[in-house]
């Protein structure tokens, strides 16, 4: 999330980085909320202030016997103990208000990402390995499966109209060699990267608070493509909410760093953005 005293200090390099996402200018709004967030902890601080003033008199009153002033300073004590509440109470929504603003916008680019439109004016930076050139016409994933099955009788290794009957769209039912396969790739990926890379294998929850989401940039922004258990729960769209959380708040021995983890848990998306191309088979499932 970006930083307000960088926007402080900066609000005319903070809209221009804005406008390379092609969003529009924010800094005025923004600072406008800050100031009366920072106006608001100010007057709290002078009541505060005031008060303890009074509380220290309302004694001294009592002591000289001037009953007027004691029930005078009695009552500014109670009066600004409320002002206190009320502006406490102002400047935590000013504060909401402005963290979640912050909290919506996107990262400001690096100086070398280029600017564009969209995908046609990315830059390609290099290339490993030559595309396969066939001698005949490659099929789609899932036009594999009409000439496929899993056995006499059994099920199609890759079945989107049972896994509708079961789910709704965009899911598959994989049975047989298919099935094996997928769990194959998985123990290969795990065993690649534990016994040759040295990372260490952990199985975690796919229900996450929605601190979690925060914290990987999920939420706000990509509220509609995650399913929601309840009101702050969330099925995970990848393992790496989880596993980037792990440590979240934790203050880490600089000994144990660096700490490097994969996992393979069932992922959740709604894609709802996603439609069109890119979307057959078994890409941008549920």
């Amino acid at each position: 999330m970006h930083d307000v005293k960088s926007l402080r200090e900066d609000p005319d390099g903070f809209d221009r980085a804005l406008a390379r996402r092609g969003v529009a200018p924010q800094a005025a709004q923004l600072l406008e909320i800050d100031a009366a967030r920072r106006a608001k902890i100010s007057a709290a601080e002078t009541a505060q202030a005031e008060r303890n003033a009074a509380s220290k008199a309302v004694g001294k009153a009592k002591a000289s016997g001037d009953e007027a002033e004691f029930d005078r300073l009695r009552a500014l004590v109670g009066a600004k103990k409320d002002e206190i509440a009320e502006l406490e109470a102002a400047a935590k929504a000013e504060d909401e208000a402005l963290h979640a603003a912050l909290a919506a916008l996107p990262n400001a680019p690096l100086d070398d990402v280029p600017d564009g439109a969209d995908e046609e004016d990315n830059v390609e930076l290099r290339r490993w390995g030559t595309p396969p050139d066939f001698d005949f016409d490659p099929l789609e994933h899932h036009e594999l499966t009409a000439n496929m099955t899993a056995g006499p009788g059994a099920l199609g290794v890759m079945d989107f109209e049972r896994a509708a009957k079961l789910s709704g769209a965009r899911f598959a039912v994989l049975t047989g060699a298919v099935a094996r396969l997928h769990r194959a790739i998985a123990t290969f990926m795990l065993d690649t990267h534990t016994q040759q890379n040295g990372l260490t294998e952990v199985w975690t929850p796919t229900i996450v608070k929605s601190e979690a989401l925060f914290g990987t940039g999920n939420l706000p922004k990509f509220a509609d493509d995650l399913f929601r258990v309840d009101e702050d729960r969330w099925l995970i769209p990848t393992a790496e909410v989880t596993l980037t959380n792990l440590c979240a708040g934790e203050i880490l021995d600089e000994t144990s760093l660096p700490r490097r983890y994969t996992a393979w848990t069932a992922c959740y998306r709604s894609e709802a953005g996603s439609a069109g191309r890119d979307v057959s088979g078994m890409l941008r499932q549920h």
